[in-house]
């Protein structure tokens, strides 16, 4: 592995490791690009911006970037070749997201019961329904890109 103080976030297959290296670099130059813009913008005023809400936007969209890029690419399941394999994984993740479903609920339910929530139970449990939602569209679109790719490639 190179050394590099980012191999933290890196995975071990070498492939996954060069692409996500990629789509940090293509980050960064979109980041960059932004950063330019929102000086022009910013030295004529066309828009009232607040500093912290910018720089956090930033923050969350080049991590979007990276995440949407690696989940459309295709690689995160490599060994699912088969209809079979497909559909075992697809099951999992099914399991997987109904189970922090289940442990979120719980837990948000059981600090409501306990007193230690500031925000009314229903709004933690959208918090919970949306957070397991997402999850399961993340792998579920990674596993289908996934698989086709996969498909393509024994065709």
């Amino acid at each position: 592995m190179e050394k590099t103080w980012i191999r933290f976030l890196l995975p071990d297959d070498e492939y996954k490791r060069r692409t996500i290296l990629v789509y940090f670099a293509e980050a960064a130059i979109l980041q960059l690009i932004a950063v330019l813009t929102l000086i022009v913008i910013s030295r004529f005023d066309f828009i009232p911006m607040d500093g912290v809400i910018v720089l956090i936007g930033m923050l969350f969209g080049t991590i979007a970037y990276v995440w949407i890029r690696y989940i459309l690419s295709g690689m995160e399941f490599a060994e699912i070749m088969t209809a079979k394999a497909y559909r075992r994984e697809r099951k999992l993740i099914i399991i997987k997201s109904t189970s922090f479903l289940v442990i979120m609920c719980a837990s948000i339910a059981s600090f409501d019961v306990f007193g230690m929530m500031s925000v009314p139970l229903i709004e933690g449990l959208i918090v919970s329904f949306i957070a397991a939602l997402l999850l399961f569209l993340t792998n579920y679109v990674s596993l289908k890109r996934s698989y086709w790719k996969n498909r393509e490639l024994i065709d």
